[in-house]
């Protein structure tokens, strides 16, 4: 504990010469006054512990803000003016007094102009240090200033070590997004940073972005090719080739480069995703709904989802993968008695499983709120149940799901009750009622 209370205390630079081991030991009261629900003692520990510490950017910054929710600004100022000066090499202690004189800029031209100037001196020091220049940049737009703000923007272009997104990020605040002279100077950018790190996936995928952004498709396609032949094990920008590919009408560069990504790493979702999408397009139902199953198992999905993608497996006879499908959703959802109850179908039609679905039954049964109205889950349920020789639970099933079929599934309702006959007749019993139930069966298939 008092491991990570030093930690803390000492964010943001070298702890100083000062009592340390009793702001520690004052923070730590703090913590425990402060889980106790003793706000007030939680504080007064806590400024103590700043007492002792005052370079301890937590402590400080914690004490600032106290001060203005109470509405002593000027307490807040001094604290953060104070911390600033004796922290002058940390940039976090800057931040927070910039931060804060920026914060009373609206009300404050004096605060506004100390927090102009203070971040001028940052900026000479660090020319490209993004949350300096963005943070000078804002308040130079503030005051109107666009003369420097350009000033500003132009010469974070000419550092070497001036990032392209960054770059980008400031010339939405100072241009349009149309204008032609931040495009070519964003493009040599781009084009300079893949030259010079084609391997990089952070700049293959930004710049690939900014090319698609501007609906250059081409060339944003052309840039993950680069990175990916400098860059072979870059599965995850494969995966984006692929879905530019797709993007740009080349659906066969698109999935050739989706499968071979799979087919090095099969838990790639956004493949899966893209794939399922291209071939309901391409009208393949069958691999469209392998690439939604394999979806949904490694992401998950609404319930609706898995209960739609699961009957699509059931309707062509694909009983064992519904049911693995259904598993997992059955796991992420457990209280969701449609899923359970369409997990004990598919596992009463799965042979390899189909002696478990009793059990699933009745605890979809169980946790049912009332009986199920559904004729298939009624219909397979009254079989699992005859299976395991539970006849009475059989023969009461099968009669509800007569009952509940609706009259334009007269095939349905006519082989549901042709198997109510069937079993009364195999147990020598109501021989009257099962030749009734019969006619009943043949005039429905008329």
């Amino acid at each position: 504990m008092f491991r990570a209370i030093s930690i803390m205390l000492a964010t943001g630079g070298i702890l100083f010469a000062q009592d340390t081991g009793l702001a520690r030991r004052e923070f730590a009261k703090a913590v425990l006054a402060g889980l106790r629900g003793d706000a007030e003692s939680s504080a007064s520990h806590e400024e103590a512990a700043r007492v002792a510490h005052p370079t301890a950017l937590l402590l400080a910054d914690r004490a600032a803000k106290r001060a203005i929710q109470s509405g002593d600004i000027k307490t807040a100022s001094t604290l953060y003016r104070t911390l600033a000066q004796d922290r002058p090499d940390s940039l976090r202690a800057q931040f927070l007094y910039t931060d804060f004189l920026r914060s009373q800029s609206a009300e404050d031209d004096f605060a506004l102009r100390l927090a102009v100037e203070t971040l001028e001196t940052l900026q000479q020091k660090q020319p490209a240090h993004p949350e300096v220049v963005e943070r000078l940049l804002r308040l130079y737009e503030q005051q109107g200033q666009r003369a420097k703000s350009e000033a500003l923007y132009q010469t974070y272009l000419k550092q070497p070590q001036a990032d392209p997104s960054v770059a980008e990020m400031f010339s939405r605040i100072l241009r349009d997004q149309d204008d032609a002279r931040s495009q070519e100077q964003l493009d040599r950018m781009y084009r300079e940073r893949m030259r010079a790190s084609p391997q990089d996936p952070n700049v293959a995928r930004a710049a690939s972005e900014h090319f698609r952004k501007t609906k250059r498709l081409p060339e944003a396609i052309a840039i993950l090719q680069a990175h990916v032949m400098a860059a072979p094990s870059s599965l995850d920008m494969c995966v984006r080739l692929g879905i530019l590919h797709l993007a740009n009408k080349q659906e066969a560069e698109g999935e050739a480069k989706l499968q071979a990504a799979l087919a090095i790493d099969p838990s790639l979702f956004l493949a899966h995703q893209s794939l399922a999408k291209l071939y309901d397009q391409q009208k393949k139902p069958d691999l469209a709904r392998k690439h939604r199953s394999e979806m949904l198992k490694l992401r998950g999905g609404d319930a609706s989802e898995f209960l739609e993608a699961a009957q699509d497996f059931l309707t062509v006879k694909d009983a064992k993968t519904a049911r693995i499908l259904l598993e997992k959703a059955c796991f992420d959802y457990p209280k969701n008695v449609d899923l359970l109850y369409l997990r004990a179908v598919a596992t009463h039609l799965d042979a390899e499983e189909s002696a478990k679905a009793v059990g699933l039954f009745e605890k979809a049964e169980k946790l049912a709120k009332e009986p199920t109205r559904n004729p298939s889950h009624l219909r397979h349920a009254a079989e699992s149940y005859w299976t395991a020789k539970q006849t009475e639970k059989a023969e009461a099933r099968l009669r509800d799901a007569i009952k509940a079929y609706p009259a334009t599934e007269k095939k349905e309702s006519a082989a549901a009750i042709r198997l109510l006959a069937s079993w009364w007749q195999q147990q020598n019993k109501n021989a009257d009622a099962a030749k009734a139930l019969l006619q009943r069966a043949e005039m429905l298939e008329r």
